[in-house]
């Protein structure tokens, strides 16, 4: 089982790296909702660091928010009707922020408007990492995005992705090589672990006789649930498929509803409520299939829990999800929008022998735990960060 070189032969973390004698201080840039963020932010927290986010002023921090993360405001760049000035206007408040909380480091999550934020901040050592859409697509949105991003790469003292495919792409976009490294956000292997059937779950969302097809993604445009919901009219009656409520858009759940209901599937769609995080291992483990089927991606955080709960997985072809399936499982890959080869996709999974199922789910999981633990990759990190901090003048 060959294990992913990283990009361009650079180690994982520089080496020679100073020892962390002393606990770090971060700021980070980025959706204080999303839990990509928490957990990112949350690990170094948990670790004993000090840790700060810094959010625009109006944003709303819903509920959720790790108590060990806590909230600064800044004045971003859009609030006021006279442009030039807001840009001044927030250099001004983000300076006034980072001279209060000294951060060792700045480390923006998502390149368009938090790199741009971290890059107005004048601060360094600064930090960015891409997520996957903020490079494959909005860059390509107009010459002064992509300017604006090429600005902000070009500054960043380190920056991260988390596919190789990415890392080549974000370099193209204006990031330095030499700063460039491929980082996990990285899997709870211990969360995320195989186990029984969660014979509670299905009797509670009352999916007890049902082959579930769980779609762990935000339900927006971009994750393309129509497809699956297409998908699904060519599996037999007893196929469901199982979505969650997780900052989901309205307008495009509207659509995948109607979608449903035009086929004559809407008993066959259930939307459950937001799904705390500790629950969602138990939801890969309903699954007869996990669906990932984007347009566009990084490598996605619930391909590598599903993998890791050793649940079979049909994803979109795309660079970064083929990294981690062409040779555990070429079969589940599937082309952009075609619901008929992800109803394919899915049947061939159902086909399979137990024995067969047992022995890739055993393989991605051990895949899982040598590249993508949390642990390691946050460890990583923590030395670039030290590395950065020892070289501030």
């Amino acid at each position: 089982m060959p294990a992913l070189a990283p990009p361009l032969d650079r180690p994982l973390a520089p080496p020679l790296a100073p020892p962390l004698d002393r606990p770090l201080r971060l700021a980070f840039l980025g959706d204080a909702n999303s839990i990509h963020v928490h957990r990112w932010a949350g690990w170094f927290a948990d670790h004993g660091h000090t840790v700060s986010l810094l959010v625009p002023a109006g944003f709303e921090v819903r509920p959720g928010l790790p108590r060990t993360l806590s909230v600064e405001r800044f004045r971003p760049y859009y609030q006021g009707r006279f442009r030039p000035y807001g840009y001044v206007a927030e250099r001004r408040s983000l300076r006034e922020v980072v001279a209060r909380l000294r951060p060792d480091v700045v480390h923006a999550h998502y390149l368009t408007e938090y790199g741009w934020h971290a890059w107005m901040s004048g601060f360094h050592p600064y930090a960015i990492t891409v997520w996957g859409s903020d490079v494959t697509i909005s860059l390509r949105r107009s010459r002064r995005t992509a300017l604006y991003g090429r600005v902000s790469l070009r500054g960043a003292d380190l920056v991260t992705g988390d596919s190789a495919s990415l890392v080549e792409d974000v370099i193209a976009a204006g990031a330095r090589p030499d700063r460039t490294h491929l980082i996990q956000f990285g899997v709870d292997t211990g969360l995320f672990s195989p186990g029984p059937d969660p014979a509670e779950l299905r009797a509670r969302l009352g999916l007890q006789g049902r082959r579930v097809l769980f779609s762990p993604r935000l339900i927006r445009p971009l994750y393309r649930h129509t497809v699956a919901v297409e998908a699904l009219a060519s599996l037999p009656d007893d196929f469901v498929l199982l979505m969650g409520r997780y900052q989901v858009d309205e307008a495009e759940l509207a659509a995948v509803l109607g979608r449903a209901e035009a086929l004559g599937l809407s008993d066959r769609i259930h939307v459950v409520p937001s799904i705390d995080h500790g629950e969602m291992p138990d939801f890969y483990r309903l699954a007869a299939a996990v669906l990932t089927l984007p347009m566009s991606d990084a490598t996605p955080v619930t391909l590598l829990e599903a993998l890791a709960c050793e649940r079979p997985v049909v994803a979109t072809d795309l660079p970064s999800v083929r990294e981690w399936l062409a040779e555990l499982d070429g079969g589940s890959l599937v082309p952009i929008d075609d619901a008929q080869a992800t109803a394919d996709g899915i049947l061939r999974i159902a086909a399979r022998s137990l024995e067969d199922q047992r022995q890739i789910g055993r393989r991605g999981r051990a895949i899982v735990q040598e590249r993508a633990s949390q642990d390691a990759n946050m460890t990583a990190v923590e030395v670039m960060y030290n590395g950065l901090r020892s070289r501030r003048p």
